[in-house]
């Protein structure tokens, strides 16, 4: 056991701390769709705006970090650096492939995820704005900006669509 921790504690701590700040995104940013300023959107696409949110900002994140295992001169610089300290350090520097597939893979699930909600609002507009019943509120947000020029909240404009 001690051997296993001594070999492969920093490449668990590493993932572990990516898996943190991937599950911190995502809730952080779910939770900040459910405020009041997003209400009357929330009318219209229920849970579905905060669930096409959250993994569009982890989506960003690891978009930006999918690039840093890759680049030789970074890690060429790393290498260098971490030589004089810690030869386990090193070593996990060997191992950037599998941490960049780790990376993709989270992609491929939160754009898998992102799309899954984009649809379900897509629906959720399409019946807000076939459902011509003058009392329900998700109807009379559809009807804002009707005008030329006008914001709008619904983008289905009509019920052809």
């Amino acid at each position: 056991m001690g051997n296993f921790v001594a070999n492969e504690g920093l490449s668990i701590f590493v993932i572990l701390v990516w898996l943190g700040i991937n599950a911190f995104l995502f809730v952080h940013f779910y939770m900040a769709f459910l405020v009041d300023q997003w209400f009357y959107t929330r009318v219209l696409l229920g849970q579905a705006l905060s669930w096409a949110r959250a993994p569009a900002a982890c989506l960003n994140f690891n978009c930006m970090l999918i690039l840093l295992p890759v680049c030789r001169n970074l890690l060429s610089i790393l290498r260098g650096t971490i030589q004089c300290c810690s030869r386990t350090a090193a070593r996990q520097l060997d191992r950037n492939l599998t941490f960049h597939k780790l990376v993709a893979y989270m992609i491929a699930f939160h754009t898998a995820v992102h799309i899954i909600a984009h649809l379900f609002n897509f629906e959720f507009f399409m019946d807000a704005q076939l459902n011509r019943n003058s009392s329900h509120l998700p109807f009379i947000l559809s009807e804002i900006g009707t005008g030329d020029n006008a914001s709008f909240l619904n983008p289905i404009r009509s019920n052809e669509t």
